[in-house]
């Protein structure tokens, strides 16, 4: 709506910062609130906290869509003195609290707590390590009437799919199959070279135990695995037992029962294989000599039991231990054979061997529980689809490094042909974007899209040109895989 810059100056002239405004907070979201922070859509350059100290936003931080806070590496001005650090967002200044971020020591390097309206009748926002820091209700500084902003917003969200040039044409459907399948070769070597690179101080178990701890844990929990996978090497696991593995890892990662600030119920605690785990965890040396992670960095929240980080390392423990020693070894004789597999039955059958080895059955405990006191109904500790989506982004880059550096080029060619045999994997938010920016019901993604290779090129196609508007250098158009003009509505 261009009539918004035009009415700027006059909201500058006749906007009162006192003035009360009553906006309809169930229609308001999060995300609109981040977009007013991260385009500053601000009458005056000089803002006031409620508790009444000048703010200025010289950056407005790097807007983060993972967890913690929302904005990273901030620079804000607050009563004449800059602060470095990171910004949070809430609709109203009480979901602070309500979202617990005062407990959390991840947010404890807030430097201002930014609210679209202030419901609390606290001044100032109360951090984990007893720092207050101010908050500022943006609602009083806005520089166009809210309703027509949120409205705006909406109409953003709703034609996003207009700013691409694909959308609306016939697809040459050969022709964007090749895209996607290029693009997936190219992301694949991609994630060699990522891990070529890494060689440099890492050797390949190492390497391999941190990828796949990555990958257990999902968006929510991947960098905190990974963080555990550094603190505990691969190599201090040689002659452990699966237990003492578990109580290894689950101690460092700071999860045992002993470790919570809230206590578990008794039953619970004295439970034979929990008590056993805190015996081996204190006979252990790994109390004094790593520092332990704090129980807040790992996400149980709006995640299935079943993925819970406990159990993910229920996993890699069992995982860890059926190896013998050598994950590697564990994986790459079956890649190997993957050089003499000239037949569809012989690829599947490698398939179904790299799956098997890593979809572990649990026993014990973590038969029929998901995290330390909560039962759950049996299911594999790794699922089939968490599985495979380890061997097409972990284990097989990591097996083409080990042909790469061993001048095997049948090896390398053959793990990229094994690659380009897998189906489809599930669908991730990336994929289902694409699908809706490109495809349509008479055009579906299914009839494009039909293996993991092709599914890992739309990937790359978002994160390298769409996430970035990188319009001008589409390859699906730069290859003419699209026909038609689009269908214009009269």
């Amino acid at each position: 709506m261009n009539h918004l810059n035009n009415i700027a100056h006059l909201t500058a002239q006749f906007r009162e910062p006192d003035q009360v405004y009553e906006p309809d907070l169930s229609k308001i979201e999060e995300a609109f609130v981040q977009k007013l922070w991260h385009t500053q859509r601000f009458f005056n350059a000089n803002l006031e906290a409620i508790d009444r100290r000048t703010v200025r936003v010289l950056k407005p931080g790097t807007w983060n869509h993972g967890e913690g806070p929302d904005f990273l590496h901030a620079e804000v001005e607050i009563a004449g003195k800059l602060h470095v650090g990171d910004v949070e967002i809430h609709v109203s200044s009480s979901e602070w609290y309500a979202h617990k971020h005062h407990l959390n020591p991840r947010y404890n390097r807030v430097v201002l707590h930014a609210v679209f309206f202030n419901d609390d009748f606290n001044l100032r926002t109360r951090l984990q390590n007893g720092k207050r820091v101010p908050t500022l209700e943006l609602l009083k500084f806005i520089d166009a009437p809210t309703g027509d902003l949120f409205d705006q917003a909406q109409q953003e969200k709703a034609d996003a799919a207009d700013y691409c040039r694909v959308t609306g044409h016939e697809l040459n459907v050969e022709g964007i199959r090749g895209v996607f399948d290029s693009l997936g070769r190219e992301r694949f070597l991609e994630k060699a070279e990522a891990i070529r690179l890494l060689r440099t101080r890492l050797d390949f178990e190492q390497l391999l135990y941190e990828g796949i701890m990555e990958a257990l844990g999902y968006r929510e929990n991947s960098t905190p695995l990974r963080e555990l996978a550094q603190r505990v090497p691969f190599a201090d696991f040689n002659t452990k037992s699966e237990w003492e593995i578990q109580a290894i890892l689950f101690g460092v990662a700071g999860l045992l029962p002993s470790q919570l600030e809230e206590p578990l119920p008794v039953q619970t605690v004295e439970h034979p294989f929990i008590a056993a785990l805190e015996a081996l965890w204190s006979a252990s040396n790994y109390g004094a000599r790593t520092e332990q992670m704090s129980a807040s960095r790992w996400r149980f929240g709006k995640i299935r039991p079943f993925n819970y980080p406990t159990r993910r390392i229920a996993a890699i423990s069992r995982l860890i231990h059926h190896c013998q020693g050598s994950l590697m070894m564990h994986f790459l004789p079956t890649c190997e054979r993957s050089v003499t597999a000239d037949t569809p039955r012989l690829l599947r059958n490698i398939q179904r061997e790299l799956l098997a080895r890593l979809t572990l059955e649990p026993d014990g405990y973590w038969e029929t529980h998901s995290n330390f006191g909560r039962a759950v109904g049996k299911a594999a500790l790794i699922g089939k689809g968490r599985a495979l989506d380890i061997i097409i982004n972990k284990i097989l880059p990591v097996a083409y490094v080990w042909a790469v550096e061993a001048g095997s080029q049948g090896l390398q060619e053959a793990i990229l042909h094994l690659y380009s045999s897998y189906a489809k994997l599930q669908e991730n938010a990336i994929l289902r974007k694409i699908a809706a920016q490109i495809f349509t019901e008479a055009q579906p993604m299914k009839a494009v899209i039909r293996t993991a290779k092709t599914q890992q090129g739309a990937i790359r196609l978002y994160k390298n040109y769409c996430a970035d508007q990188l319009c001008d250098l589409c390859p699906i158009i730069e290859h003419d895989a699209i026909l038609a003009n689009p269908v214009l509505s009269p």
